[in-house]
């Protein structure tokens, strides 16, 4: 059998998890990134001044997708109201109150508060995903030696 063909079907599960891993953990430090760089953010209360549908209900397959909205939020920071989009959401009745993180130096600067076991979570699986990844390599080193050592012994007929 050709060794690149070998390779990949006996490596599939590895070359599959390590790109995961590694995507996992690119994933994880830009989280990390984004919520220390808010993390001195003032938070507020927002209420949900209008909701404009981004896309309507459908099924995809078997499965229905519901609905989804561009979301739009009024808060008040030192005294000023502001207006501003906080994103595409499920539907939000207008009226709804969220909780917002905005940039002291320009209000206008909002998002949502990222949990902050998120960034942790998402690193603890790309961490997973490598370590499958090199049990899977042994693993299979270790049964293409075995198959190595028994088609040895059945040359030889032992």
């Amino acid at each position: 059998m050709n060794r690149i063909a070998k390779f990949f079907r006996d490596y599939s599960l590895a070359r599959f998890l390590l790109p995961l891993g590694l995507i996992l953990l690119v994933v994880s430090v830009f989280l990390w990134r984004t919520a220390n760089a808010r993390q001195g953010y003032p938070q507020t209360d927002a209420v949900v001044s209008r909701a404009e549908l981004e896309e309507e209900a459908h099924y995809e397959g078997n499965e229905q997708k519901e609905a989804t909205y561009r979301i739009f939020v009024k808060y008040t920071v030192d005294g000023r109201e502001y207006e501003e989009d906080y994103g595409v959401h499920p539907e939000m009745k207008p009226g709804t109150t969220v909780r917002i993180d905005y940039n002291p130096k320009d209000p206008h600067d909002i998002m949502q508060p990222i949990a902050s076991w998120l960034p942790i979570a998402v690193m603890a699986a790309g961490i997973g995903s490598l370590a499958g990844c090199a049990v899977s390599i042994v693993n299979t080193r270790k049964k293409n030696l075995k198959l190595k050592k028994q088609e040895e012994e059945w040359k030889h007929g032992s």
